[in-house]
C-alpha cells in the first residue's frame, strides 16, 4: 500500500510540473525570491510546485491538510536569494507507521 501512495504522489507531481510545462509557464525558482516572499507564496497558495534549481523542483504545502491522508509532513527548506537553507513550509512524504 505504501509503494501505491508513494508512486500516486510521485506521478502528481510529475504531472503538475508537466502541465506547466506543457502550457509553457515557467516555475516559480526560489533561488529568485527572498525567504519571505518564498514563504508567503506557499502560505498564500497552500500548495504550490517550485523550482530549487536548475531541473529540480518539488511540491511544498502551508500545512498538512494539503497533504493526502496517508502523508505526513515534513519541514521543508530550501535556497532562497537571502539563505542556503530557509524553512518555507512542509512537503508531505509517506507516513512510515502505517502498516
Amino acid at each position: 500500500m505504501k509503494k501505491i501512495a508513494l508512486t500516486l504522489s510521485v506521478l502528481g507531481l510529475i504531472s503538475a510540473a508537466s502541465v506547466a510545462q506543457a502550457m509553457n509557464v515557467p516555475l516559480t525558482s526560489t533561488v529568485d525570491l527572498s525567504s519571505s516572499q518564498v514563504k508567503e507564496l506557499v502560505q498564500d497558495r497552500g500548495a504550490i510546485v517550485l523550482a530549487t534549481g536548475p531541473g529540480l523542483y518539488d511540491r511544498y504545502v502551508a500545512n498538512g491538510s494539503y497533504c493526502s491522508p496517508n502523508e505526513e509532513t515534513q519541514s521543508a527548506y530550501v535556497v532562497t536569494k537571502d539563505s542556503n537553507a530557509s524553512l518555507i513550509g512542509y512537503t508531505c512524504v509517506v507516513d512510515n507507521n502505517d502498516s
